[in-house]
């Protein structure tokens, strides 16, 4: 399990700076990365945080108004802030912030700070349980390489609900209008109830020590032994701003986790939303990088990006359009022909239509 983390700094050099030095301690997972409190903010409602690092001087929102919101809204997650002036020292821990940390600091002063967040928020540092897969289709894996498996389809579906909701408190009535419309009352619940049962056992019986915890009328699934592809992937994108030499190997690293769309295979109809969220979100990344490359003159790996991202986009007319326009610029005009003409086939067998004119425009050259 590791510790939570957002991190909030106007300043782009300075938030990866306290990035890297979060990630060298090993005990701490980045869950998301802004310089805009507002847009932090929107995040926060979307995914479990630990520990929040603030900046202290910001445009619009500061800091210490940035905390006070997330204390409303967000009583357990703890404030640290970061700052090179000891001015707000006392405004600081007034709002009963675990840490005020003067810029610079050291790795030591971070760690007694880290020390300090696990042994309040009682955080149990270990290895993790399993690995959820939920991109390219949907599996639960022990660290033993053994998979989960489900006394029955609806317990499966369940375990991917509390997944899909990453962590959030979900009604009872919400999971069972999801998961058996067509029960009403007592029929629902009884099969809730029943289905419940057989996931806890499943995880129980391969050691996953993920407890469903019941707040009232309402449930979550503990994630912080799990780790998932589903979330690191929406976790990275959502705190991702613009692509820079800093961040395009954690780019690279966020496009391969997707093997496919989301919880492919899996009949689940609550699930499409995300499943078309997911898409989006893969070709938005897939282009930025392109974009990235080309400005970089790095062709040679923009051609593998978009290649690789043809797999799960075969007939995307942007990835297609920028591979072949590489392509041709390369000189390399066999390949971006045998390419448009497999692109061509398929879009005529899918929908009876012919590449528009841009596509067409570029392969013009060819001839």
């Amino acid at each position: 399990m590791l510790i939570q983390a957002l991190i909030v700094d106007d300043e782009q050099p300075a938030a990866d700076k306290m990035e890297i030095l979060l990630k060298e301690s090993g005990i701490v997972d980045i869950k998301g990365k802004f310089t805009n409190s507002l847009t932090a903010l929107e995040f926060m409602g979307k995914t479990h945080i630990d520990v929040a690092f603030l900046d202290i001087e910001m445009p619009v929102m500061s800091g210490i108004e940035l905390s006070k919101i997330i204390k409303e809204h967000y009583e357990d997650v703890t404030i640290v802030f970061i700052t090179a002036y000891d001015e707000y020292a006392v405004e600081a821990f007034r709002i009963n912030a675990i840490d005020y940390l003067m810029k610079p600091f050291d790795r030591k002063v971070l760690k007694e700070t880290l020390d300090r967040i696990v042994k309040q928020k009682d955080i149990r540092i270990g290895p993790l349980q399993a690995q959820i897969f939920c991109l390219g289709g949907f599996e639960l894996v022990t660290m033993q390489d053994s998979k989960v498996e489900f006394r029955t389809f609806k317990a499966e579906e369940l375990m991917a609900f509390f997944i899909d909701r990453r962590g959030a408190e979900i009604s009872r009535s919400e999971i069972t209008d999801n998961l058996w419309p067509e029960f009403d009352g007592d029929k629902a619940i009884s099969n809730f109830n029943a289905t419940l049962y057989y996931l806890k056992k499943a995880l129980e019986k391969n050691g996953i020590k993920a407890p469903v915890e019941r707040i009232k009328d309402r449930y979550k699934l503990n994630f912080n032994d799990l780790e998932c592809d589903y979330f690191k992937f929406i976790s990275f994108i959502s705190s991702l701003k613009d692509i820079h030499k800093n961040n395009i190997s954690e780019c690279e690293a966020t496009t391969a986790l997707y093997k496919g769309e989301y919880l492919k295979g899996c009949e689940f109809s609550w699930a499409e939303k995300n499943r078309n969220l997911v898409r989006e979100k893969y070709v938005s990344l897939i282009l930025k990088m392109g974009k990235y490359y080309k400005a970089a003159k790095k062709h040679n790996k923009l051609v593998e990006l978009l290649k690789n991202s043809i797999k799960y986009e075969p007939l995307h007319e942007g990835i297609n359009a920028m591979l072949l326009e590489t392509l041709m610029m390369m000189g390399d005009r066999l390949t971006a022909v045998k390419r448009y003409n497999s692109y061509k086939r398929k879009l005529k067998q899918e929908f009876g239509m012919e590449p528009n004119q841009e596509l067409r425009k570029i392969m013009e050259k060819a001839k």
